[in-house]
């Protein structure tokens, strides 16, 4: 015999079931919730009754979830692939749903939908993929061979690498012991150092195989245990081809050692000749300089390589240390080279040796810095030259007059230490430090102070100087004074965030006209129509008269919200600035909500410095203040009493603070931080508001040049701090 259960009974089962189900029509429109909702999304049955379900529905999700209501229609039941569905909280979870057709069932008429939550599915899929990729970066296709061995050594796997470098098919190297591939002399340091990986330590070495043609190849090899269950299960190698490395350096530890007994430390152009005029040596320098290879030279003989150097001084300065064995050293125009060089002549046993630099650009960079010097004497841009370390030298009286300076107090000092100050970016300061260690030229823009302390924008071109060894010798800045276009760029800046704000504000009244005007003109219109359609006594002429009524005021709310942000974003020019005392302020906005704070049975404390005073809009301020507290006392917690506190504070830097902290309701900052400032937003239902207060108090504190932002913890309280910048007179 069947057992009958109770509503009770079902009702139970459907709120402690892990599924969500749900019973939506046609267009998917809720029309039962159960309360398993709760737990899993976070809303109420009674929240999500009557709203879509497809507005909760992640955008890229939408196209397959509507398939699936166009199919379910000619089916009695289906799985709907995974989508994700908007938590309460602002994230998406994946939902895994089977969606049943009961139209035809007269107690649900109807589509049945059961779902769970697989998002810790889902999620541990993405990861379980992004692990495999990882593992084919780092071992399928991975450049250099990389295998992985058992505890006693033998091959279980390998990638591509190994059989492209070593010739052996994966076949003839799975399965077989890594020490039948290693060179004998190298074979026992493999061994300990796989011994040593065993016992839990990772490991690098060099060693050689011998690959499936009998050659040598040196490799780099990196051992890492692999740990499962707290024991070493596996071990993996990567091993790097160094074979053309090593081939290098042992040809160059060859070379190093014939050249360290002829050239020592010697970097220029180099070579040597014989006691017959041969060449027995020449550098790369040499050959660089020449166009020529290094070994096309050796055994020639000089003069008959070079015979118009036989008309040169060189020529007669080698003759000489030959006779006489001792050193020389000339500076002189070769004609045959067409350069100055100066050249240093050395005896050694089987001839002489000839160290040379070409020094043409050298001097015809000391050539140019007379001029330059000259030039930059004269010129009506600041010019400074510094050594190789940045230390003035000598500097222009232009640079003199734009900085406020005499030569003196400049000498030996760093221009960017002397000209910086509390402004100058320090990011550009460090670029410049960096640009000038490459020893390159390079321009840049710096916000600098002259000895009085103004501010002066300047443009500085920096040219290094060279030495012939490719050194820096010295810097040569050219500075430009570029405040006007600065400031011109700085206006051109503000007019172009005030555009912004101005787009910005014709999008809100767009709105106010689309949404908050068209709504009530279109209610008058309707019943404007109607009425005359009507008896004046009947009961449905007294409900549309009250319903015009409505219509109309809201429509006059509407207006005067118009009015008031319209007197903010367009203020009259006849209104000035004026100091305002903000204690006394202050007062007086409390002593106006006094009676209700005091039967609420608040506390109100303020914190105001003596003496501040702030040119600005006192009607502004007012309204401000206002608003912040009437806020705190409408959004005020039920749990507590209120505690309201007002603190006003001047700052070192000489800005104005002002903070309004409450203990009352609070908010959700992650999910409402982007609209929280924005026109008819509301963020608690339980009050009456139209969601204009806190637009206008920002409208009104950026309008008198301040910034104002908000902290709220939900269930805590929330802080308005409002910052105004330090008023100057210029």
């Amino acid at each position: 015999m069947s057992k009958t259960f109770t509503p009770e009974f079902y009702d139970s089962i459907l709120k402690n079931s892990h599924d969500k189900i749900t019973i939506i029509d046609h267009e998917g429109l809720y029309m039962y919730v159960s309360d398993s909702v709760e737990q899993q999304l976070n809303y109420t049955s009674e929240e999500l009754i009557g709203g879509s379900a497809l507005h909760h529905i992640h955008n890229e999700d939408l196209p397959h979830v509507f398939a699936a209501l166009k199919e379910i229609q000619n089916t009695r039941q289906l799985r709907v692939k995974p989508f994700r569905y908007l938590h309460k909280n602002g994230s998406w979870r994946w939902l895994d749903c089977v969606l049943t057709n009961m139209l035809d069932n007269p107690a649900v008429k109807g589509y049945v939908t059961n779902s769970r939550d697989i998002t810790e599915e889902i999620e541990s899929e993405k990861k379980r993929e992004k692990s495999q990729a990882y593992y084919k970066a780092l071992f399928i296709n991975h450049p250099d061979l990389v295998f992985t061995l058992n505890e006693e050594g033998v091959i279980e796997e390998s990638n591509a690498s190994v059989s492209k470098v070593t010739s052996f098919g994966t076949e003839e190297s799975i399965g077989k012991h890594f020490a039948q591939f290693i060179a004998p002399a190298y074979l026992e340091e493999a061994l300990q150092a796989f011994r040593k990986v065993i016992k839990g330590g990772a490991h690098a070495f060099e060693t050689v195989i011998i690959d499936k043609n009998g050659e040598k190849i040196d490799l780099s090899v990196t051992l890492v245990p692999v740990w499962l269950d707290n024991r070493i299960t596996a071990v993996h190698c990567i091993a790097k081809d160094i074979t053309q490395i090593k081939q290098s350096e042992r040809l160059l530890k060859e070379q190093t050692t014939q050249l360290n007994n002829i050239l020592g430390s010697i970097t220029e152009a180099f070579f040597a000749v014989n006691r017959q005029w041969c060449i027995t040596y020449a550098n790369k320098a040499f050959a660089d300089y020449f166009q020529v290879a290094d070994h096309a030279v050796l055994h020639t003989n000089i003069w008959q390589e070079y015979p118009d150097l036989v008309h040169s001084v060189f020529y007669r300065k080698c003759m000489e240390v030959m006779a006489t064995g001792i050193a020389v050293e000339h500076e002189e125009y070769i004609v045959p080279l067409q350069a100055v060089t100066n050249y240093k002549i050395y005896p050694f046993e089987e001839g002489i040796a000839v160290c040379f630099t070409d020094i043409t650009a050298k001097k015809a960079a000391q050539e140019e810095l007379k001029k330059l010097s000259l030039v930059a004497s004269k010129t009506t841009n600041g010019v400074i030259i510094t050594d190789n370390k940045g230390r003035i030298e000598w500097a222009n009286n232009s640079f003199l007059k734009l900085t406020g300076y005499v030569l003196d107090e400049v000498l030996q000092q760093d221009p960017v230490m002397i000209l910086q100050g509390p402004e100058t970016n320090q990011e550009a300061l460090q670029n410049m430090k960096r640009l000038l260690c490459l020893g390159i030229p390079f321009s840049e823009e710096l916000l600098t102070y002259k000895k009085n302390g103004e501010k002066v924008w300047i443009a500085s071109d920096v040219t290094p100087i060279l030495d012939e060894a490719g050194e820096i010798e010295k810097y040569v800045i050219i500075y430009t004074d570029i405040s006007d276009r600065k400031y011109a760029e700085t206006k051109l800046l503000h007019l172009n965030e005030n555009l912004v704000q101005q787009n910005r504000d014709l999008q809100q009244f767009t709105y106010i006209v689309s949404h908050n005007l068209r709504a009530p003109v279109a209610n008058i219109v309707g019943l404007t129509r109607m009425l005359p359609k009507l008896q004046s006594d009947a009961v449905a002429f007294t409900k549309a008269l009250a319903n015009l009524d409505k219509s109309v005021q809201r429509l006059d709310a509407v207006i005067c919200d118009l009015g008031k942000i319209l007197a903010v974003k367009t203020p009259d020019s006849s209104e000035v600035l004026e100091p305002v005392d903000l204690a006394t302020l202050s007062a007086e906005v409390a002593q106006s909500l006094q009676e209700t704070t005091t039967a609420i049975k608040a506390t109100v404390i303020l914190k105001t410095q003596g003496g501040i005073v702030l040119q600005a809009k006192r009607a502004y301020l007012y309204s401000i203040l206002h608003n912040l507290f009437t806020n705190a006392i409408k959004y005020r917690s039920e749990e507590r009493p209120l505690q309201l506190q007002l603190t006003i504070s001047k700052n070192s830097d000489g800005s104005t603070a002002i903070q309004v902290t409450d203990n009352g309701l609070g908010m959700d900052m992650d999910a409402i931080r982007p609209h929280i400032f924005k026109l008819y937003n509301r963020f608690h239902v339980h009050t009456e508001g139209r969601g204009l207060g806190l637009y206008l108090v920002k409208s009104q504190v950026e309008a008198m040049g301040g910034t104002i932002e908000v902290e709220s913890v939900k269930g805590e309280g929330t802080t308005f701090k409002i910052h105004f910048k330090a008023q100057r007179n210029d």
